[in-house]
């Protein structure tokens, strides 16, 4: 699966969660928020990719938005928002990238035991496999081609929460150096829909070597998109009647 929203740059927050760029009480506060599971013992399994495909661990000394402001100093390009009282102009791309719970997960953490289901469990000595990076290298190499190196910000594989992903941050350049939605995404709402086709079924080619399938299309499902929050909300709500389920088992 992708998911892809439009932003008018990047806020701080937004940033620090990409990076994990969080102290010791903003960790305990996310880790214990209603649809958020993160496990902080799992946190050093999380790594970025920079220029080159290079993996390494994320970098937290630089923000996204300072990326940014430094990748438009060094092109020569203004950002159409720094001058603007209200800023209304798209000129990020947030991607998230993923695929089925099982298969992220096996190729993540292979055979070992991960104990997802409590909150205080200690994963700390979970290793990270190959597989994940390669499959996210393969990804990024994805996005390189389609909206090229030099627009990607931030390319983050998160590992510490119940599904394994990327949060990819891309700048909406064009070849000519000019922030432009429309040039990537399409000028009318037909056009939109045949990019956004096109984008999915091309990701789909690249995900194939790893045993992830494409999703339906939620133009023909009549599927309704979910915010991050929303998602998260129905998550802990579907894992909370889980578990009342086997509490109720066990009690037969």
């Amino acid at each position: 699966m992708v998911d892809i929203q439009s932003s008018p740059g990047m806020t701080v927050n937004q940033s620090d969660e990409h990076q994990r760029n969080w102290d010791d009480p903003k960790w305990e506060k996310m880790a214990h928020s209603d649809g958020r599971n993160l496990d902080r013992t799992r946190s050093h399994l999380n790594f970025e990719i920079t220029k080159g495909g290079v993996i390494q661990p994320i970098d937290k000394s630089v923000s996204i938005s300072e990326r940014m402001k430094q990748t438009l100093q060094e092109r020569g390009i203004e950002d159409p928002n720094a001058k603007r009282k209200v800023k209304n102009i798209r000129t990020m791309i947030n991607f998230i990238f993923g695929g089925s719970r099982e298969r992220m997960r096996e190729m993540a953490f292979g055979n070992q035991t991960v104990d997802f289901d409590n909150r205080d469990a200690d994963n700390s000595h979970i290793t990270r496999c190959k597989d994940i990076e390669d499959w996210a290298k393969d990804v990024y190499d994805f996005v390189c081609r389609k909206y090229g190196e030099q627009n990607i910000v931030g390319f983050y594989v998160h590992m510490d929460e119940t599904n394994p992903h990327v949060h990819c941050s891309v700048l909406p350049i064009t070849p000519d150096n000019k922030f432009s939605w429309k040039y990537w995404f399409g000028y009318t709402m037909e056009e939109g829909i045949k990019r956004l086709d096109e984008l999915h079924n091309e990701l789909a080619e690249v995900n194939s070597k790893w045993g992830l399938e494409r999703g339906d299309d939620i133009h023909k499902t009549g599927a309704k998109h979910m915010s991050i929050e929303e998602y998260r909300r129905e998550a802990m709500k579907m894992e909370r009647q889980i578990e009342s389920g086997r509490s109720e088992l066990q009690q037969i």
